[in-house]
C-alpha cells in the first residue's frame, strides 16, 4: 500500500509516536483514535485527517479452549451493549469515535 521509496517507522509507545508526528519527523502516522485526539487537543493545526479507515479489520478476544459458557456469555454482553448503547457510549468516551455502523450501531 505504501510507495516503494516510503519509509516505514516503529515507535515503542503512543507519546513517541506523537512527538515524531508533531516534530515533522513524520508526515503520516498510523495510530489510534487517542492519539488522533491528544493530537488535537494539543496542536489543532497539525491534527492528522483520516486517510484510511481500518474499520474492516478483526477485533478478537480470546478465551481458553473448550469454554462455550464463558463464549456464550462474552457474545451475550456483546449483543447486549450494541443494543442498548453502552459499547457505543464506551467507544465514544475511550476511542473518541462512534462504533462503526457495520457493527450495528
Amino acid at each position: 500500500m505504501a510507495p516503494q521509496a516510503a519509509q516505514i517507522k516503529r515507535y515503542e509507545d503512543n507519546n513517541t509516536t506523537l512527538s515524531a508526528y508533531l516534530s515533522g519527523q513524520v508526515q503520516y502516522v498510523a495510530t489510534g483514535n487517542p492519539v488522533v485526539a491528544a493530537i488535537s487537543r494539543q496542536n489543532a493545526d497539525k491534527a492528522p485527517v483520516p486517510s484510511f479507515d481500518a474499520e474492516g479489520l478483526a477485533v478478537l478476544y480470546r478465551s481458553e479452549k473448550n469454554e462455550p459458557a464463558l463464549k456464550a456469555k462474552v457474545d451475550t454482553l456483546i449483543e447486549q451493549g450494541i443494543k442498548d448503547g453502552t459499547l457505543n457510549g464506551l467507544s465514544e468516551k475511550w476511542l473518541k469515535a462512534p462504533l462503526p455502523a457495520s457493527l450495528g450501531a
